[in-house]
């Protein structure tokens, strides 16, 4: 069997690995001369936002074979808003890097595949999939997907982050809801170390035109005395995917649509729907059946998108109260309870009593 990958990102290089697995060895071909992402930034993986399962990590290891090692785990978040603070404590999930550097999440799926990467090649997916029995789209982005018809604009937001110097607690992780500098979005700072942390805003509908003045008014109104040490920039888009394969074709990651339109994550829908991909094509299963449980937090993160972006900076006030009360930080953070499921649910339910109405 021949299989070409375009792209060596999480999604690509979590097909590999499972290909491998299974006695397939995939050409990848990767644009760019080393795989990750291009800017070095601190990631979280929430557990609230995958129920029912308890532990992602433990999870990759136990049903997709893939070890990975976070920086460190994830014991408090501190929600602000205008005018009012909360913070949460527990097992809440996990901080990862990203990026290019030796021990980020790319880095460290690179090390377990023998595939080799052809660095510096722009792949042409229409010569691919007349040459492979099968093509897996790992690109990052919509381009293909636009092209061939099945991709559809859910969320696009700009994103600027720097990292930081200071002084921070490892395992804490801080977020910030402010409709003056954030419109709909959100702000976060998740430390790498003692020391250093990643300090981001993401605005929904801004665009590299005006994201600087919303970052400065991030800092001017939290009053930030940190030191910067890199500043990016870079567009962030969700988008909803159907089918996810073509003839031969098959996509997986951002291409595919696995960056959820809530808070913008992407590495356990990277990774699952790379390792799908894979199965569906060894085993002769359709992908889209494999996909079921990815598509339908999609569709759970699509709709508290849309209610959230309802939202005012009173409405997130009153949230950060709510989801900080003891018995709500009881039964969402320390459970198992598949919170988000049901709210999308009562969210459903509330937009068709108002159509009604």
């Amino acid at each position: 069997m021949k299989v070409g990958i375009i792209g060596a990102g999480i999604s690509g290089l979590a097909c590999a690995h499972e290909l491998e697995r299974h006695g397939v060895i995939p050409d990848i071909f990767e644009q760019r001369n080393q795989v990750g992402e291009l800017v070095t930034h601190c990631a979280a993986v929430l557990k609230v936002m995958n129920r029912p399962v308890k532990d992602q990590i433990e999870d990759l290891r136990k049903n997709l074979n893939i070890r990975l090692e976070p920086l460190n785990p994830l014991k408090k978040i501190t929600m602000n808003t205008p005018k009012a603070s909360g913070t949460v404590y527990g097992k809440l999930g996990y901080l990862i890097k990203q990026g290019q550097d030796q021990d980020s999440t790319a880095n460290q799926l690179l090390s377990l595949i023998k595939a080799p990467v052809f660095y510096n090649c722009r792949a042409d997916f229409t010569r691919l999939a007349r040459e492979y029995d099968y093509v897996i789209i790992a690109s990052g982005t919509s381009d293909i997907t636009k092209t061939l018809g099945c991709w559809q604009d859910v969320v696009k937001s700009w994103v600027m982050g720097s990292t930081v110097l200071g002084s921070f607690e490892p395992t804490a992780m801080k977020m910030w809801l402010n409709t003056e500098y954030a419109k709909r979005g959100y702000a976060y700072l998740n430390p790498f170390n003692r020391k250093s942390a990643s300090l981001v805003l993401v605005v929904q509908g801004a665009d590299r035109s005006n994201i600087g003045q919303y970052w400065s008014r991030f800092w001017q109104t939290e009053k930030f005395t940190y030191e910067i040490a890199s500043l990016w920039d870079l567009e962030h888009s969700s988008g909803f995917v159907y089918p996810h394969r073509v003839d031969n074709i098959l996509f997986v990651g951002n291409a595919g649509g696995f960056l959820e339109p809530l808070l913008g994550f992407a590495l356990l829908g990277a990774i699952y729907s790379g390792v799908y991909a894979a199965r569906s094509i060894i085993e002769g299963i359709n992908y889209e059946d494999y996909l079921e449980q990815l598509k339908e937090n999609t569709r759970i993160s699509i709709a508290l998108r849309a209610y959230l972006n309802q939202y005012q900076n009173k409405n997130f006030d009153r949230l950060i109260a709510f989801l900080t009360a003891p018995l709500i930080k009881n039964m969402i953070y320390n459970t198992n309870f598949d919170v988000l499921k049901y709210i999308a649910s009562l969210v459903h339910l509330i937009d068709k009593v108002k159509s009604l109405k």
